[in-house]
């Protein structure tokens, strides 16, 4: 039988609920985290940004969109893989440039010419004293 260095990650890390009254569905502990940050950002959102009033449907609208962007963004989250590793990846993806489309038309802006080093005659002539001229 072939042993792999797995075990650590046999570890159940999820929460279960109190004793004896245990939750219909395991919930881990980095999803705990990523929600309550998930809450608060779309609370932010939602009463800063969108204006909405606080009753009893906009905080369940609030919960359900939660729990998908939790669970969304958990799928992506593992022991090899933790939160800030995903959040690097999508960060670089979303900003990395892409090619043009077609027919597109590129445009290409050089810098000027750099006249500072041109002397009379188009020569070039270095301010060190340690060179010297044939």
């Amino acid at each position: 039988m072939i042993e792999t260095d797995d075990l650590i990650y046999r570890v159940d890390n999820h929460y279960l609920g109190p004793t004896g009254k245990t939750l219909p569905v395991p919930i881990r502990y980095s999803a705990v985290g990523v929600g309550l940050s998930t809450f608060f950002a779309l609370f932010i959102i939602a009463r800063s940004v969108l204006h909405l009033s606080l009753s009893y449907g906009t905080f369940l609208i609030l919960v359900v969109s939660t729990v998908a962007v939790s669970s969304r963004i958990t799928k992506y989250i593992s022991a090899d893989r933790p939160l800030r590793s995903v959040i690097t990846a999508a960060y670089n993806d979303l900003t990395s440039p892409r090619p043009p489309k077609a027919g597109e038309s590129i445009y290409i802006t050089l810098p000027p010419p750099d006249r500072t080093r041109r002397g009379v005659g188009g020569h070039n002539h270095c301010a060190s004293p340690c060179e010297a001229s044939i």
